[in-house]
C-alpha cells in the first residue's frame, strides 16, 4: 500500500514541480498528435494513450458487507492504441481503436477489446455517413473524448445511461449513421440505427432476449453565431469560446423475452447545455429513461439524473480547479433511491492533454434504498489521482 501511495503522490508532485515556472505555454511544449505515415491520398496516424490511476478510500465493502473499508488500488484506467486516417481519398476516413481499460484493477479481468472500428464518408459539411462501431449519439459528457475530460470520472448517472441499450459495451456498438453541420456549424445533427439489445442477452434478471426491434437514436446541437465549438471537449485549456444547446432521444421497442410472451420497450431522453469562455468552462446535463415491461414481475422503472460541473483554467501555472455536483435517482418510481455525488479537484497540464495530472475528492451519499447504501453506511469517500500520457 505504501508503494502505491508513493507512486500516486509522485504523479501529483510531478505536476506541482513542473508547474512552478509561470510563463505562457505548457512546460513541456505543445500537444503531440501521434505519428503519421502518408502515401498518395491515404494516410495512417498512430497514437498511444496511457492513464495510470491511483484510488484510495472506500473502494471495497467490509468483510460482513455492512459498511465500507479503506483500500488502495493502482492500475491503468485506460490503455488505448488508436489507428486512423484517410483511405484512398481525404473524404473517406477510418478508425480502429484497441482498448485495455482498467488493466490490473482489483476484480477486473484483463482483456483487450475493440472500442472503435468504423468508416466515415464526408459528402460535404452537411452530410457524413458512418458505418461501424462507434458511440451512440447521446449524452454530451459521454460523447466528449475521455482524453479531454474535466473531471477524472464521468457522472454516475451518465455511466449508467451508457448501459441502457445492450448487455456488453452497449454505448459503443455497430451502427449506421448520418451526421453533419449546417449554417457554418450553428446546427449539428446525427441520426443512427443500431441493434441495441439482441438475441441471447439477459435484458432483465431471468429474462433473455428472443428478438427485438432496431434501436433508433437522434441528437441535435444548436449554437449562436460566433460561439460554435471547434472540437467537442470538457476542457478547452483557456482558448476560445463556445456555447451549445443539445438534445437527444433514443428508442428501442419490441424486446421480446425468450422465457415467456412478455416484452419491453426502452426510451431515453436527454438535454444539455455547455459553454466556455477563455479559462472558464461549465456544463449541465439532464437525462431520463424508462424501461417499460408488460411482465408484471418486471414492471416499469424510470431512472433520472443530472449534473452541473465547472472549471477554471489558470494560465501560467496551467492548473484548473474543478467541481461537480450530481443527483442520480436510480428509479423515480420507487422511494429513497437517490445517489448524490460531490466532486472537488484540480488538474495540471504539462503538455496540454498530452501530459496532465488530475486529483479528485469524491463524496457519495445514498438514500436507504439506493444501490450503494449498506446497512451501516449511507455514504463513502474516494480520492483519485490520474495521469495521462497521450503520444
Amino acid at each position: 500500500m505504501k508503494r502505491k501511495l508513493i507512486l500516486a503522490l509522485a504523479f501529483a508532485s510531478l505536476g506541482m514541480a513542473a508547474a512552478a515556472p509561470a510563463h505562457a505555454g505548457f512546460v513541456f511544449g505543445d500537444e503531440t498528435k501521434g505519428v503519421k505515415v502518408s502515401r498518395n491520398e491515404s494516410d495512417l496516424t498512430i497514437r498511444l494513450r496511457l492513464q495510470p490511476r491511483f484510488d484510495f478510500g472506500d473502494t471495497i465493502k467490509s468483510k460482513d458487507g455492512s459498511s465500507y473499508a479503506s483500500e488502495s488500488d493502482l492500475y491503468l484506467r485506460r490503455v488505448r492504441l488508436e489507428l486512423g486516417g484517410s483511405l484512398l481519398t481525404k473524404t473517406l476516413t477510418y478508425n480502429v481503436t484497441l482498448t485495455a481499460d482498467k488493466w490490473d484493477k482489483a476484480g477486473n479481468t484483463n482483456e483487450v477489446g475493440v472500442q472503435y472500428a468504423y468508416l466515415k464518408w464526408k459528402a460535404d459539411d452537411a452530410l457524413t455517413l458512418t458505418a461501424g462501431k462507434e458511440k451512440l449519439p447521446y449524452s454530451r459528457v459521454s460523447l466528449a473524448s475521455s482524453s479531454k475530460q474535466l473531471i477524472v470520472e464521468r457522472p454516475v448517472s451518465t455511466e449508467a445511461a451508457k448501459k441502457v441499450f445492450g448487455k456488453t459495451d452497449a454505448y459503443y456498438q455497430p451502427k449506421l449513421a448520418a451526421s453533419g453541420k449546417l449554417a457554418e456549424g450553428l446546427f449539428a445533427y446525427e441520426v443512427a440505427v443500431a441493434d441495441g439489445w439482441q438475441n441471447g442477452e439477459e435484458v432483465q434478471t431471468g429474462r433473455t432476449v428472443f428478438k427485438a426491434a432496431p434501436l433508433y437514436a437522434a441528437r441535435v446541437e444548436l449554437s449562436p453565431p460566433g460561439w460554435v465549438e471547434k472540437s467537442r471537449s470538457d476542457a478547452h485549456l483557456g482558448k476560445g469560446r463556445h456555447l451549445a444547446l443539445g438534445a437527444n432521444v433514443v428508442n428501442q421497442g419490441g424486446i421480446e423475452y425468450k422465457e415467456n410472451g412478455f416484452e419491453e420497450k426502452r426510451t431515453f431522453l436527454g438535454f444539455d447545455i455547455s459553454g466556455h469562455l477563455n479559462g472558464l468552462t461549465a456544463q449541465f446535463e439532464y437525462n431520463a429513461w424508462e424501461v417499460d415491461s408488460t411482465d408484471p414481475a418486471v414492471g416499469t422503472s424510470k431512472p433520472r439524473g443530472w449534473y452541473a460541473q465547472a472549471g477554471y483554467f489558470i494560465d501560467g501555472p496551467n492548473i484548473e480547479p474543478v467541481a461537480r455536483y450530481e443527483v442520480y435517482d436510480q428509479d423515480s418510481n420507487a422511494a429513497d433511491k437517490e445517489e448524490r455525488v460531490t466532486t472537488l479537484g484540480v488538474n495540471w497540464y504539462g503538455k496540454g492533454h498530452s501530459l496532465k495530472v488530475g486529483a479528485n475528492w469524491v463524496h457519495h451519499e445514498f438514500d436507504k434504498n439506493a444501490s450503494g447504501a449498506l446497512a451501516n453506511a449511507d455514504s463513502k469517500d474516494l480520492f483519485q489521482v490520474q495521469a495521462q500520457m497521450y503520444f
